[in-house]
């Protein structure tokens, strides 16, 4: 990935939509994967970042469902 975790962690939190298509988080505890500006306020040490919707459905996350990242 060319982004590094901090600088996706940063785009979620700040729920920076310019990010959108760049990449895909992923919450552990919840088991869903979302856009970065999904209003989500997943805590750090749970999230994960995939470049794409299709590696995060291959790692075992589903779409939210407030964010819809397939749609």
């Amino acid at each position: 990935m060319d982004i590094s975790f901090d600088d996706c962690y940063k785009a979620m939190e700040t729920r920076d939509r310019t990010f959108e298509g760049r990449f895909y988080a992923a919450v552990v505890t919840t088991g869903v994967y979302c856009r970065p500006g999904c209003p989500g306020r997943p805590k750090r040490e749970n999230m994960r970042f995939y470049e794409t919707a299709g590696e995060a459905r291959e790692a075992g996350f589903r779409a939210c469902k407030r964010c819809k990242p397939d749609g």
